[in-house]
């Protein structure tokens, strides 16, 4: 839990202190990218992030080497359009390090408001 927290205050501060916990390898699998390694994990944060309104975490738990969430996202449009999108994220942790994030959420609103 640990890992996973520190990655989440790294992405909200701004900085790149959430790299120090995300392993070089990372493989992250969502409904609209699928990207791998660091490098191509930032570029996909480096666009998306700035689209965050605002964020509820519902729940999150532990569970061997996993931490799961559930939470509510504010995703700004570029047609000014708000957007709530209700997410499940799996992270696995290996190592002090997250080696996997996986993200589940009904992509049809983003994907019609991106087109």
């Amino acid at each position: 839990m640990e890992v996973f927290q520190a990655f989440g205050q790294g992405m909200m501060s701004g900085t790149d202190s959430w790299k120090e916990v995300i392993s070089q390898d990372i493989v992250f699998t969502g409904p609209v990218d699928q990207v791998n390694g660091l490098e191509a994990f930032g570029k996909l944060n480096e666009s998306f992030m700035p689209m965050i309104r605002g964020n509820e975490m519902k729940q999150a738990m532990e569970t061997g080497n996993f931490v799961i969430t559930q939470l509510e996202m504010d995703v700004a449009m570029p047609s000014g359009k708000t957007i709530k999108l209700e997410m499940s994220e799996w992270y696995e942790i290996e190592d002090g390090k997250i080696k996997s994030i996986k993200v589940y959420y009904d992509a049809e609103e983003f994907r019609k408001e991106m087109a």
